[in-house]
């Protein structure tokens, strides 16, 4: 198994409180853990995103807001901006965990081919690309 699936997961808990925000995130992750079926080390780096994410929901949607010009955030659809905000949680602030920058883009990227637009990629590429060359400093 892959850490793809452990982001597939936090993406639905994330996705799941947009709709349900007083959720119980131990409950949804019991629930989605059924579909998933990810062992210990995947289920704790899954809840890690979705904690961390949740945690610095602020600085993250600053973040986004900040370099998707002429685009306000709350006009994003859902699974894209839950996309956004996984990576850039992987980017800034999972530093001992994360993988290099340029696999967590290719792995929001990968996600967003499966469970949005056609469009999604590109879109999310190019914010993505943004944050890591003008925030990391990295190219």
């Amino acid at each position: 198994m892959t850490r793809r699936k452990a982001r597939e997961m936090a993406l639905q808990i994330l996705f799941q409180k947009e709709f349900a925000p007083t959720a119980n995130t131990k409950e949804l992750f019991d629930l989605f853990q059924n579909h998933f079926s990810l062992g210990d080390d995947l289920m704790d780096y899954s809840n890690t995103l979705v904690d961390q994410v949740s945690r610095n929901q602020k600085a993250i949607d600053d973040l986004i807001g900040k370099y998707s010009i002429n685009w306000n955030i709350k006009r994003f659809a859902l699974v894209d901006l839950n996309i956004l905000r996984l990576a850039v949680c992987e980017l800034l602030f999972l530093k001992e965990d994360s993988p290099p920058p340029k696999s967590v883009i290719n792995e929001a990227l990968e996600i967003a081919k499966k469970y949005s637009s056609q469009e999604a990629p590109g879109f999310i590429n190019g914010l993505l690309d943004q944050i890591l060359n003008k925030e990391l400093k990295l190219d």
